[in-house]
């Protein structure tokens, strides 16, 4: 076991490697929150997005007959239909954790900052978002294949969901070394804890 792993990530990989569906949306559900879906392979047909349709295409362009397209042929001027919603993700300790190469500008507008040069394990100081994508990264590592994910956080959160894209890209060996990814939020929303405070304050304005 490295230092990035846990038994509850060890545990959230193995769920996903057997694609326990379930299982995955009650981790979710335990932290009022809401994992819609998490495809593998995700097609065109899968998002409504035209960012990570073009992303979807671009990656099977790029790989042709290969089981992966390489990271060095990503050409950052070809990427100019999701720009802003593009991450780049340098792969640690096999998968287990990762560095951010690049954070688009729309990704950290709506984040919040920009966490460009940081790792995964940072996220949100390591809670259940960190762990679940930590653990789902190691897995796409494992698979060599791409996912599709799209969940709504908890009310506190001032973003009501994230749809998030990830590509595996090869390095010189063969192994994923690189994670193209695209994330895009969804509508901003007054977190839950300030929407209890405006009704208290309109209440004792009343």
């Amino acid at each position: 076991m490295t230092a990035m792993q846990t038994p509850e990530m060890e545990q959230l990989v193995a769920d996903m490697l057997d694609d326990r569906q379930t299982v995955l949306k009650d981790y979710f559900i335990a932290r009022r929150a809401r994992l819609d879906s998490l495809i593998w392979n995700p097609t065109v047909a899968d998002t409504d997005q035209p960012a990570m349709r073009f992303l979807i295409e671009y990656w099977h362009q790029l790989r042709g007959d290969a089981a992966l397209p390489k990271a060095c042929d990503v050409s950052p001027f070809e990427l100019k239909p999701a720009l802003g919603h593009i991450v780049l993700i340098d792969v640690l300790e096999d998968g287990w954790d990762g560095r951010f190469r690049l954070y688009g500008t729309k990704v950290a507008e709506m984040y919040g900052r920009d966490m460009t040069g940081r790792l995964i394990s940072e996220i949100d100081g390591g809670n259940y978002v960190s762990i679940f994508f930590r653990a789902l990264y190691r897995a796409a590592w494992l698979r060599k294949a791409p996912y599709y994910s799209h969940h709504f956080p908890p009310p506190h959160v001032a973003v009501e969901s994230w749809q998030r894209l990830a590509l595996p890209l090869a390095g010189p060996d063969g192994q994923v070394s690189r994670f193209l990814a695209c994330n895009i939020a969804g509508p901003w929303r007054p977190p839950a804890w300030k929407s209890r405070k405006a009704q208290m304050e309109t209440a004792d304005i009343g």
